[in-house]
């Protein structure tokens, strides 16, 4: 019985290892959008800008925080942290528009900001849900 209980565990093991996903590369040229459906915790806290990246989230039906300020450059991580499927959309300002279709619950976007000016985000499957991206001319 504990040689079956520990090739059991061996085996969820290697099926939670199986499982995980990574982050796709940064590149330059033009606006790189990703989604992935991992659960992602944030050991930054929600919209502060560091190392060239900003997270938001999405919760409660609503982008957390609903205002971030950030250099041209950045990488906004949008993490869908609430229990129904949420999606970006680019709704005015400068930059190419986007919209990163459904991101289920634990999923990810990313959107790379390119162009100072603000930029109004909403969420596609909710348009009351909506924030405001402040870009400013990187340092």
């Amino acid at each position: 019985m504990k040689k079956w209980t520990a090739m059991a565990g061996m085996g969820l093991a290697l099926t939670a290892t199986a499982c995980g996903s990574s982050s796709p590369p940064m590149g330059g040229g033009s606006p790189s959008a990703t989604t992935t459906a991992a659960l992602v915790t944030s050991p930054q806290p929600y919209g502060e800008v560091i190392g060239g990246r900003v997270v938001i989230n999405i919760a409660e039906l609503m982008f957390q925080p609903d205002e971030v300020e950030i250099p041209a450059g950045t990488t906004a991580i949008f993490t869908n942290n609430d229990q129904v499927p949420h999606a970006v959309a680019h709704a005015g300002g400068p930059g190419p528009k986007f919209d990163s279709g459904p991101i289920q619950p634990g999923g990810t976007y990313q959107q790379i900001f390119r162009d100072p000016g603000t930029v109004r985000i909403e969420d596609s499957e909710s348009s009351d849900t909506t924030m405001t991206i402040k870009v400013e001319e990187a340092p």
